[in-house]
């Protein structure tokens, strides 16, 4: 997502996405809710992005890549408070495989961006961008209580 911003001449806010990449990374050693933060920032940073017509595959790949370290970080807290007796490689394979299902779908729709052009007014793409919100918080509930 950096990368957008450099190419767009945004050198400062690269440089504090990648600021915020860094204290994600040392900070979630201590902190369980710095994933969270990280996560809120990024997704801010791509819709921001999205809207200065930054390059679309990067904006949806780093906030996949955000999605990706987040779960994964969620999911491996919850593995720490669990024991044998949940099974946990069955649960830890289930879980990548969701993952792998979510992670195909948001590249095929980076794939398909780079064929198919829409426009859309803003009615229309606040209408889809909180769909999308909506669709994501209903899928991290699902695979929360699926986790369960």
């Amino acid at each position: 997502m950096a990368f957008g911003y450099f190419g767009a001449g945004m050198i400062n806010q690269a440089i504090g996405l990648m600021a915020v990449g860094a204290v994600w990374m040392i900070g979630q050693i201590k902190w369980t809710w710095v994933a969270s933060m990280g996560l809120s920032i990024m997704t801010l940073a791509a819709a921001i992005g999205l809207i200065y017509k930054l390059p679309m595959a990067l904006m949806i790949g780093g906030f996949l890549l955000a999605f990706i370290a987040w779960d994964l970080m969620e999911f491996k807290s919850r593995v720490k408070q669990g024991s044998e007796e949940d099974h946990l490689n069955a649960l830890t394979m289930k879980h990548f495989a969701r993952l792998g299902l979510v992670l195909a779908l948001g590249f095929g729709v980076i794939a398909l961006t780079r064929f198919i052009r829409l426009r859309f007014n803003f009615e229309v793409a606040a209408l889809l961008t909180l769909a999308g919100v909506w669709g994501l918080s209903l899928l991290v509930g699902r695979m929360r209580r699926g986790n369960d």
